[in-house]
């Protein structure tokens, strides 16, 4: 399935880029907004900036990403999905600042997230809100007087400037005098769009970590057992961890590592927004039974290797994420770079060399019937051909019990 994301730079005043905004498509050619509602369109550009492609693909190194959301993303906290290094907060400034909406903004300031207005014209009834943004985007399709005004409040309350919609070199030169330090539009560059393709989570699954998750406490244990059968989600949340803790250093080698790492708070505003964001039944249903065939295969070869029995929750989570090696015309090492994965699981999904990479070669050509290299491996190992064929019929019975679609 593909998906798709617009981005337009925000350029500082020497015409560097400072960070894009984000901004919602539906698809490849309609290059504009379509009017879904605003919870939709920003559930669907959180889900594939961060979570269907690489968010340093999105921004690149050094810049920041605009996101615009709704009030009702914002008081369930939904931007702390995203690390405040990377992401701007944009608040709408005709949204109703009741005090629910005032104390999720405060709270993602004190969390060190930029705060941005947008579309501001001053007036005294967003007082609270104008003082908690750390910058204000200044609609240039306006009238003069307004821009005018919002400009002096702003120099005068020292708020970051930021000119949206400039579509002339005179309005580009009269933002700089205004004091803008920051400036968009289509002067600059129209929005350009990026795409992808992914497998979506599977409906069925989707509902059911839904309805775990609605639980006030959750079993670790269930929520582990509905994702170990679905890959699409398996990556997202891998991808989601990349997004949260940007940069970290710890690696995950196993599903229920991943849950632990998270946390129970973020994985339920994961679920939620992925239940805002269209999941269809498509293709996914196959491209899941084969991961999750892959995955269990690749557990008991492991059980049955004492060097490898010990991990055999982390040789799982390589099957599980098989599919990332047929998914997309990049190249498989930068795919997995955007994966938090130990260095063992990924050298098994490159196949270069070593116990992860031995058993996911073995499972791989089992499942081809290539079975002149399989032996190769297989000897390696002191195997039986006898007791592999019997774990792969396990394996297949296995999942036919599997409610996948």
């Amino acid at each position: 399935m593909n998906f798709y994301v617009a981005r337009q730079p925000i350029l500082d005043c020497d015409n560097n880029v400072y960070a894009y905004e984000l901004l919602y498509r539906s698809n490849g050619e309609l290059n504009m907004y379509n009017g879904v509602s605003g919870d939709e369109s920003t559930a669907d550009v959180v889900q594939n900036a961060f979570m269907g492609l690489d968010v340093r693909q999105v921004i690149g190194s050094g810049t920041r990403a605009f996101i615009n959301f709704t009030g009702n993303l914002l008081k369930r906290g939904l931007p702390k999905l995203i690390s405040p290094d990377i992401l701007v907060v944009e608040v709408l400034e005709n949204q109703l600042a009741d005090n629910n909406l005032l104390d999720a903004v405060l709270e993602l300031r004190e969390r060190g997230y930029t705060i941005a207005l947008d579309d501001f014209e001053y007036s005294s009834a967003y007082t609270e809100l104008f003082n908690l943004c750390d910058l204000v985007k200044i609609d240039f399709r306006t009238s003069l007087k307004s821009i005018k005004e919002t400009a002096y409040v702003c120099r005068y309350s020292n708020k970051i400037m930021l000119a949206e919609k400039v579509e002339t070199r005179e309005e580009c030169e009269f933002a700089k005098k205004l004091g803008c330090t920051y400036m968009q539009g289509y002067y600059f560059a129209k929005p350009s769009i990026m795409s992808g393709s992914a497998v979506q989570p599977l409906p069925v699954n989707l509902m059911q970590v839904m309805q775990l998750m609605a639980e006030p406490e959750p079993e670790i244990s269930d929520i582990v057992e509905i994702l170990s059968r679905d890959a699409a989600m398996c990556q997202r949340i891998l991808r989601l961890i990349n997004s949260v803790y940007f940069g970290m250093s710890n690696k995950v080698s196993t599903i229920s590592q991943a849950i632990l790492i998270l946390g129970l708070d973020y994985l339920r505003e994961w679920v939620y927004l992925m239940g805002m964001q269209k999941i269809t039944n498509n293709e996914s249903a196959e491209a899941i039974r084969l991961s999750l065939l892959m995955a269990k295969f690749c557990k008991k070869i492991a059980l049955n290797i004492p060097d490898a029995a010990d991990n055999a929750e982390s040789f799982y989570l390589m099957g599980l994420l098989s599919m990332v090696v047929f998914g997309g015309d990049r190249a498989l090492a930068q795919v997995l770079d955007e994966f938090p994965l130990t260095d063992d699981i990924k050298r098994g999904l490159l196949r270069r060399g070593g116990i992860y990479s031995d058993i996911f070669e073995m499972a791989m050509l089992y499942i081809n019937a290539d079975w002149e290299h399989f032996d190769e491996i297989l000897a390696q190992y002191s195997l039986r051909s006898e007791l592999v064929a019997d774990m792969f019929v396990e394996c297949t019975q296995e999942i036919e019990k599997v409610n996948i679609m």
